[in-house]
């Protein structure tokens, strides 16, 4: 399994005030390391990436506020409104012992007493998990809480995830 080098860690909203400033909403509700950014890949509406340099960040009451140079003014910052923010790895926030970045879990193998039962394709917010969308061998996809009692570990140093139920692929 690969690390990704960029992970999401924002959305933009919409512009504020005339000098091309817009409202960034991190992902985590960590803002921190958006403050001392330099550069992002934005991901626009229609799917198309641009790179950015950070022009200005400050905060604006309880808002992040945020410039680029390539977009200094209001109508060009209009159109970055709406886009995902991607900056590399290393720019995050550190993690703890245990954490991980979602994007960590895409393409993990899910196993069960060590054989390989299912991939994780994708993840979805649950009621009380993350929501881990495991394609098995077959093709099914099933929905798998990422919590305990069904999820034994994440464990991170081996890339995979063990299932503690797997009752929970039939």
């Amino acid at each position: 399994m690969e690390k990704k080098t960029v992970l999401a860690t924002a959305t933009v909203g919409r512009p504020h005030g005339v000098e091309g400033f817009l409202r960034i909403y991190p992902l985590s509700g960590e803002y921190e390391h958006l403050l001392k950014l330099d550069e992002a890949l934005l991901e626009l509406k229609n799917k198309e990436k641009v790179k950015v340099t950070v022009k200005d960040v400050k905060m604006h009451q309880d808002a992040l506020l945020m410039r680029f140079n390539e977009y200094a003014d209001r109508e060009k910052a209009k159109l970055l409104s709406g886009s995902l923010m991607y900056i590399r790895r290393d720019k995050c926030p550190p993690l703890k012992k245990g954490e991980y970045y979602i994007a960590d879990l895409y393409d993990a193998p899910l196993v069960f007493e060590g054989e390989r039962v299912g991939t994780v394709v994708d993840t979805s917010e649950g009621a009380q998990a993350l929501l881990l969308h495991v394609r098995t061998e077959d093709g099914r996809i099933f929905l798998v809480p990422n919590m305990k009692p069904f999820i034994e570990k994440v464990d991170m140093e081996k890339g995979e995830i063990v299932l503690a139920m797997k009752e929970l692929l039939s």
